[in-house]
This record gives C-alpha cells, structure tokens and sequence, in this order.
C-alpha cells in the first residue's frame, strides 16, 4: 500500500494514488473498504490534503468512482458429460429401481410379505452403494457426490438413499405390483433426467455474470420435474392402466423422489438426500402396519403417497436454489 505520492507536486495527485493501489480500488465492493486500507497504511486527514481532500472517506469514495469494478476470477465448470452419459444413467437408473422389486416377483421367492420388503431395502442399498464404488466418469475421476473419503470407506449418504427407494418400492409392489413396476422403470427417466441436469448446467459455463447463469438455471429444475411427471404418466399409462388414484398418486410421488434425491446430491448434499428418502420409507413403513392403517383408515398405497410427499417437497425446496448456482455443477 503506497500512502503518499512521489516527490513533486503532479497535476493529478489522486491519479499517482491510484495507480499505486489499483487493485485495491477494482475489487473493493465499496469506498469503506478503500478508506480502511488507506487508513491501515497510515494515510489520516492531514495526507488526504496533499490529494485535495477534506478527509480519507472523501477521498476513497474519488478513488472508487474512478476504477471501474473488476469481477471476481470464476472457477471454470468442468467439461460438460458426453451425450452417452445419458444412455448410461438411464440403464443403471432402471437396474437399481427394478432389483429392490425381484424378491417379490420371484418365482418361488417371498411375495408381499415382510421378507420380500426387507430384501428389497437390501437390494436397493446395495445398488446405489455399488454406483458409489464404480461412479467414475471417462477421465478417471469420481463424479459421485457421496463418494467416500476413505479408500475403505463406505459411503452411508448412498447406502442410506438405496435402501430408503429399496424399501418404498418393495412397499408398494406389495400393494400395487403395476405401480410399483412403473415407478420401478421411472428410475431410468429419473437417472437420466439428472444427468441431463447436470449437462446442461456444465454447458452454461460460457455465461457472462453469476446473473446471467442464474437466469438460465432458474427454470431448469421445473422442467425437469415435468418430464419426470410426464413420463411416468406414459408408464403408468402401458403397465398399470387399471391402477386406483391412489396408486396413481403413489406412483406419481414414488417415481419423482429419486430424482429430487439426485438433484440434492449432485448439489453436495448427500446426507440431506438421503434422510429425505430414509424419512419417506420409514414413515411408510410404519403406516404399512397394521395397527396405524387401521386408525388412519388409509388405503396402504395412498399412506405411500402422503408418506412420500412431504420429503419429496422438502427436497424440491433444497433442490431448487442450489440448481442455479454454478457450485451445483463442479
């Protein structure tokens, strides 16, 4: 911090001032910030005069009107994910969403019963635990948000969310297999709508202003949402036509809580995600028995949706904001 100018007496003093502090004065968000630092390198009242200044403050604020701001240096996003990406996260997305329904459709297997429920939520951590160990994208670098820090380490955020879906889905087959199986098929709609998120925030990297990046994110998530929605529509339309509006309702909730959940956690908030789900599946777990069904007097599929729906808002409401960071998108 140079304080005084150099010997003579020039016909700008404020000029060789702040040519002397220039990088000070572009990245100050106001004159305070300037007048503390001329202040901290010993600069008071009376060297003010010697600028044709009353005081430090007078003379901060000329010295702020005068630099144009310069915005802070952004970190680049990363290359955005290849088009192939979306194939592949629609495949795992069905996989993982289809094995939590196996123990029930086996032939021979448990069907409806508490086992069968119980080896779904197996089945479902096991898959998204596995997506936590394998999740590498083509240059090598783990691109799972819940990726444990330990090499031997496991990552309970995605042991937590796969045996959450596991358990919800293993619900609802027991109760409406031609929902559960839409809902089921609706994780590979779900997986690949994510990445498809993810992608599209990785190419506005190009964006002028924070602002700007903003405006074009703010609607994104919505969108996603309504081609989940519409999606499962269509599937609810092919496998479970017969289905009751509480199965639809239960299939609707179901199917677009995974990619809420995805969404949150691509945003780093993993934990957050999974105590959403593990939130929905245990509140449906209790209303699957058979006392507070009976109090409730609720159809076991319409408990699901009700279950499921405050923890799906809950994470539309984390999802969003961060959607339209470029944070979300690193």
């Amino acid at each position: 911090m140079t304080g005084t100018p150099a010997s003579g007496t020039p016909a700008d003093p404020v000029r060789e001032l702040l040519d002397a502090n220039r990088e000070l004065c572009e990245q100050a968000v106001d004159p305070l910030e300037i007048a503390a630092a001329l202040e901290d390198s010993g600069l008071a009242a009376d060297g003010a005069a010697r600028y044709r200044h009353a005081d430090v403050f007078g003379l901060a604020e000329e010295l702020y009107a005068r630099v144009p701001r310069r915005p802070p240096a952004r970190e680049p996003l990363p290359p955005a994910e290849p088009l192939r990406a979306l194939p592949l996260a629609a495949l795992y997305g069905a996989g993982a969403h289809l094995l939590p329904l196996l123990p029930a459709t086996a032939p021979g297997g448990p069907s409806g019963g508490a086992l069968a429920v119980l080896l779904g939520a197996g089945a479902g951590a096991g898959a998204d635990l596995l997506r936590a160990r394998c999740g590498r994208g083509a240059d090598g670098r783990d691109r799972t948000a819940d990726a444990a820090p330990g090499r031997g380490a496991v990552p309970w955020a995605a042991l937590g969310r796969g045996a959450g879906t596991g358990l919800l889905l293993a619900l609802l087959a027991a109760t409406d297999p031609g929902a559960a199986t839409a809902a089921a098929i609706g994780g590979a709609s779900a997986a690949a709508v994510a990445a498809w998120l993810r992608r599209f925030g990785q190419r506005q990297g190009a964006a002028a202003t924070l602002g700007e990046f903003r405006s074009r994110l703010r609607f994104a998530l919505p969108l996603a949402v309504l081609a989940q929605l519409a999606a499962l529509t269509g599937l609810g339309r092919a496998v479970a036509r017969d289905t009751p509006a509480t199965g639809w309702a239960a299939l609707l909730v179901l199917g677009t809580l995974p990619l809420l959940a995805a969404v949150v956690r691509d945003a780093g908030r993993p934990g957050a995600a999974a105590v959403a789900v593990l939130t929905a599946a245990a509140g449906a777990a209790v209303l699957a028995l058979p006392g507070p069904a009976h109090w409730l007097g609720a159809s076991p599929t319409g408990g699901l949706a009700a279950t499921a729906l405050g923890p799906a808002l809950l994470l539309a409401g984390c999802a969003w904001p961060p959607s339209t960071r470029p944070g979300a998108y690193r």
